[in-house]
């Protein structure tokens, strides 16, 4: 199982490759939402510029949901099901979703810091926190496309479902990050960071769970 992943994981890499112009997409819309950000307001505090991370960050997140399950055609869900387990094919997914969005972050955090100044005390505790937050959202926007995957790939379904569970994981993550913009040399984040592995972790159960119950249909 463990070869079919990483198999389905590296055909998903040699698609998006193959599909630049939709990488490229994202690129230019972060540097165009990052440039209106820099000429509107030419400097930012921490507290600004942690603000227009996250929103940004959002933003970009919630485009991606569509580029696991609902940008698959029926031909090809019908041969991965002949060919593939489909814990493989969930898990893949959910691997592929995380690569694409910590490329999403890492841009969009490079973009940041050469646009605008921060000077935030603990920025890899920032950093680790936004991975963790990235982490989940992949888990579930991808968990969500799945059960869409049922309801005749409807974009929408998986937009209204993801909703619900974004919440406590971005109200943890804005809680941890709004943290590090402190200057107290002393600050506790591993209870925090626990939370949001184990938000992650049910996340990730229940789509391999359920999945296959999706799958078989």
């Amino acid at each position: 199982m463990i070869y079919q992943t990483l198999t389905l994981v590296k055909k998903e890499i040699q698609v998006e490759w193959r599909n630049k112009y939709a990488l490229y997409s994202i690129i230019l819309m972060l540097v165009t939402s990052v440039f209106i950000v820099f000429t509107i307001q030419g400097s930012t505090d921490n507290t600004s510029w942690h603000s227009l991370f996250y929103i940004l960050l959002v933003f970009g997140v919630v485009q991606n949901i569509g580029r696991s399950f609902l940008s698959e055609n029926p031909g090809t869900l019908l041969y991965m099901k002949f060919m593939a387990h489909n814990k493989s094919v969930i898990s893949s997914k959910l691997i592929y979703q995380f690569l694409l969005n910590s490329v999403f972050l890492f841009v969009l955090f490079i973009l940041m810091n050469f646009f605008l100044d921060q000077d935030i005390q603990h920025l890899w505790e920032y950093i680790v926190t936004t991975v963790l937050f990235t982490l989940c959202n992949s888990a579930i926007f991808t968990f969500n496309a799945a059960i869409a995957l049922g309801a005749k790939n409807s974009s929408l379904v998986a937009s209204v479902l993801s909703f619900p569970l974004l919440i406590p994981n971005l109200i943890v993550s804005l809680k941890i990050s709004s943290k590090c913009l402190l200057t107290i040399e002393n600050v506790n984040f591993a209870q925090d960071w626990l939370i949001m592995l184990l938000l992650t972790g049910m996340t990730c159960i229940l789509a391999v769970v359920l999945f296959r119950n999706i799958w078989t249909e």
